[in-house]
């Protein structure tokens, strides 16, 4: 019988009885690391007609004593312990295909020594003159459970018997080599199913050919192999196409990709989802990497050598066939996916051809709901930032339309625009506008405003969105922060400075006791008494709370003292004061004389 023992992948494999049978054979088995002689090289590939795949019928048990054999065999397997050969003696007659196949399709309930014991010797019974679909199952069943030393003893013994191999049977084995990255041994099965199994390759047996070579070999010598069993196919399928696009693809012959894209549409075939991704994915990519940066070659040096730097010149010769397999799946019905899609739209934009993009949006958003919002995100942000000010609000505008909530983003893109054109109204009605829709502003749309503003002049108003802005925890930039406070210099409104000064030094001082950055917030503290400001008491609470949580409140309680200390003498000076403030200030009757700094009435 069939016994298990360790090969050298690690794989539980079958020894035995079917490797006596073999030994004249293992020389040129399609397993076999030598090369074969009658092993077609990619130049001898010449055009053979299609074979038409026979799709092998699984035969269902429908005579009752069929049916009662596998009952009773599967009853008998599972509870002795005795050889198959003792306990199965009397089913020797009985035995079928189908009685064959159902009682493998319990291996479940059987195991697999069992299974593989059972078909060990079924298979001597009958010769291994089984039908298509119990050797087909059987090479599955191998494949699955990583045997490979067992399908070549499976192919080899039934061929050796006169048994017939198909061709379906043979792609599983192509298949599940090339999936364990065996790309040589399933090489080896192609070059001689004719020869060893007298089986001609059928359009199954090559799209798993080309699966192992273009999907799973990873080197990239073999795809002109690859491209030449290709041609040798009279009439490919879409599996045949799309496993093609995908290999060129991978190894970066996109130019034929593209012929060969040219070729299916022209057959009139839809090529498949995973196939049109790859495609128009990795053309997107190499427009963006054609776009980023530019080879440049160093001569003026001993060794010449080359060098990567920013391209200047727009390039768009990968886009143009992107843009062109879209359409081309899009008119037969196929949509890619939604990264593809939005890397489309992103390339498009980067690349100015907004009217393409617009094209697309439109297309899809109708299809494709789960990349309309984002697309929309992309394309609007893309017109506001070629200053395409009509087409930004027909789109905004269609947006609002189908019930869109317009992001962040749309509103900061939007304002940015306008901004830099100089239609502050503009500017100020979209603001409100975000504001009425619950959109809160971030530092980003206020700096954009406040630029503006500074531009145009206008301090007051650029110094009430600072205050706004840092009211709402927004960090403004220095270079905003900085462009205001030129221009209320120069507008010589000091006092304006120093409360904008004061109130960006306490949002900066929360920031780093809430991050717990307790030795800068030290400082910060330390270098506002300095300055002569003193943050409110929401901020010392913080400041105190912050040293508190991490046991170094003694740290902290030298500053806070030095506060407490200087609103106590203030304190004492308002109280020393021979006049009662409040009281005149209640009766409108003091005033500030400027010359001596003294309080008169």
């Amino acid at each position: 019988m069939l016994s298990t023992s360790k090969s050298q992948h690690g794989a539980l494999t079958l020894s035995s009885i079917l490797f006596k049978h073999l030994t004249p054979l293992t020389a040129f088995s399609p397993f076999s690391s030598k090369p074969n002689s009658n092993f077609t090289t990619p130049n001898q590939i010449a055009t053979t007609p299609k074979q038409p795949a026979a799709r092998t019928r699984v035969p269902q048990v429908s005579d009752p004593v069929s049916a009662s054999v596998v009952d009773s065999v599967c009853s008998l397997l599972s509870k002795e312990t005795a050889s198959v050969d003792s306990l199965l003696n009397s089913f020797k007659h009985e035995l079928s295909s189908e009685v064959v196949l159902q009682v493998l399709m319990n291996y479940k309930h059987l195991g697999r020594k069992k299974t593989l014991d059972f078909f060990s010797w079924a298979g001597f019974q009958m010769h291994f003159q089984f039908d298509d679909c119990v050797v087909e199952y059987m090479a599955d069943f191998l494949g699955r459970r990583k045997l490979f030393d067992d399908i070549k003893c499976l192919l080899l013994t039934v061929s050796l018997h006169k048994g017939r191999v198909s061709c379906r049977t043979v792609s599983t084995c192509i298949r599940f080599l090339g999936r364990q990255g065996r790309i040589k041994e399933a090489l080896c099965v192609f070059g001689e199913m004719e020869s060893k199994f007298g089986c001609k390759p059928d359009n199954l047996v090559y799209n798993n050919v080309l699966y192992v070579l273009c999907k799973k070999e990873s080197s990239g010598h073999l795809i002109d192999f690859a491209l030449a069993v290709f041609r040798r196919i009279e009439s490919p399928d879409m599996y045949s196409y799309s496993n093609m696009l995908v290999g060129l693809c991978k190894f970066g012959r996109f130019e034929t990709a593209v012929e060969v894209f040219g070729e299916m549409c022209g057959t009139g075939l839809v090529p498949t989802r995973s196939a049109v991704n790859v495609l128009i994915g990795e053309l997107c990519l190499l427009s963006a990497k054609e776009a980023a940066v530019a080879k440049v070659r160093v001569k003026n040096v001993r060794r010449p050598f080359k060098i990567l730097v920013p391209n200047v010149h727009e390039k768009s010769g990968a886009i143009q066939p992107a843009l062109g397999v879209f359409w081309e799946v899009y008119k037969l019905g196929l949509l890619p996916s939604t990264f593809v899609i939005i890397r489309l739209l992103s390339e498009l934009c980067q690349l100015g051809k907004m009217e393409e993009a617009v094209r697309v949006l439109k297309a899809v958003e109708g299809r494709k709901q789960s990349c309309v919002e984002e697309g929309y995100c992309i394309v609007m942000k893309g017109l506001c930032e070629h200053s395409c000010v009509e087409e930004a609000s027909h789109l905004y505008g269609r947006m609002l339309s189908q019930g869109m909530k317009p992001k962040l983003t749309i509103y900061n893109s939007i304002i940015c625009m306008l901004c830099k054109l100089g239609n502050l109204d503009g500017a100020e009605s979209v603001f409100k506008m975000m504001n009425k829709k619950r959109c809160l502003p971030d530092s980003c749309t206020y700096s954009a405003l406040v630029h503006a503003y500074c531009e145009a002049g206008k301090w007051k108003a650029a110094y009430d969105l600072m205050i706004e802005m840092l009211g709402l925890g927004c960090s403004p930039p220095f270079h905003t922060y900085s462009l205001v406070d030129k221009l209320l210099r120069e507008n010589e409104e000091m006092d304006l400075c120093f409360k904008l000064e004061r109130k960006l030094e306490t949002q900066i001082l929360q920031k780093l006791c809430k991050d717990g950055r307790l030795e800068d917030a030290y400082e910060k503290l330390k270098s506002m008494i300095e300055k002569g400001f003193y943050p409110p008491v929401y901020a010392r609470d913080a400041f105190k709370n912050a040293f508190r949580k991490y046991g170094k409140l003694n740290i902290a309680q030298d500053l806070l003292q030095t506060i407490d200390e200087i609103d106590n003498n203030e304190e004492k000076q308002l109280t020393n004061e021979p006049i009662d403030r409040a009281m005149m200030q209640k009766n409108g009757r003091v005033r500030k004389d400027h010359t001596n700094n003294e309080v008169v009435l």
